[in-house]
């Protein structure tokens, strides 16, 4: 109880949050997951270093409109920390989130394909709506795209941290995810189309545009059409021993 009692203080935001606290927040759910090898960690142990990476970008001035990099990463954790807090209270979740730790939950289910459907569940339904909400515009396209590339050079950081904490060999399809470097004929031509970082971040920015153009329902139904069309490929790929 006393590790839960400290995951849910580390999800339980104030009004003074910073990206450097975020970080920390972050960081201190992964430890607490990685001291007893609970694959509900999976997740942030991949996003602490994307979080990181986008702190040190802001900071660099590799993102042109700083205060927006800021609030992307405000926003866009605290989908992750209430949805975690919502699972360790017995609250509500989102269904990605819900599937998210059902699967880490099943001791048959690969760990890998879990991990990836947490990724994917918080880029189609949590991105969206994050950049909605502290009013993104077009203008932050490029700034949007840039996060996007960072994302990509660090993938080789968490996929060793997956694998020394969790067990999870995800290295080729996390490749093939993030650079699109697919082992030939592994992984077959529907997963290469529908497994793609970039092509889902990409419906993302376009879901956006249709939530802010009040077109949230169409874009629900988008998201969900999406979000249960990859948890499907990789349901099928770790029933046939491939992930």
């Amino acid at each position: 109880m006393e590790g839960v009692d400290a995951m849910v203080e580390l999800t339980t935001l104030n009004r003074r949050e910073t990206i450097y606290t975020t970080y920390e927040r972050i960081d201190g759910i992964a430890r607490l997951f990685e001291d007893c090898n609970d694959p509900w960690g999976m997740f942030p142990t991949t996003y602490r270093h994307i979080t990181n990476r986008i702190i040190q970008a802001i900071e660099s001035g590799e993102i042109e409109d700083q205060r927006w990099g800021e609030q992307i990463v405000l926003d866009f954790a605290s989908r992750y920390f209430a949805n975690l807090e919502a699972a360790l209270t017995g609250g509500e979740l989102s269904y990605g989130w819900g599937q998210y730790y059902y699967l880490a939950d099943q001791a048959d289910v690969s760990r890998t394909r879990t991990v990836l459907v947490a990724m994917v569940a918080h880029l189609t339904l949590d991105l969206p709506y994050a950049l909605w909400a502290i009013d993104t515009t077009d203008a932050h396209a490029d700034d949007y795209f840039v996060l996007g590339e960072l994302m990509i050079e660090i993938t080789p950081l968490f996929i060793e941290e997956l694998l020394y904490y969790y067990g999870a060999d995800a290295e080729d399809i996390l490749n093939g995810f993030f650079l699109g470097e697919w082992v030939d004929g592994a992984f077959g031509e529907d997963t290469m189309i529908t497994l793609s970082y970039q092509t889902i971040r990409t419906k993302s920015w376009n879901n956006w545009r249709l939530i802010n153009s009040g077109l949230g329902l169409v874009a629900d139904g988008e998201i969900y059409t999406a979000f249960w069309t990859i948890d499907g490929v990789l349901a099928s790929l770790d029933a046939a021993g491939t992930i």
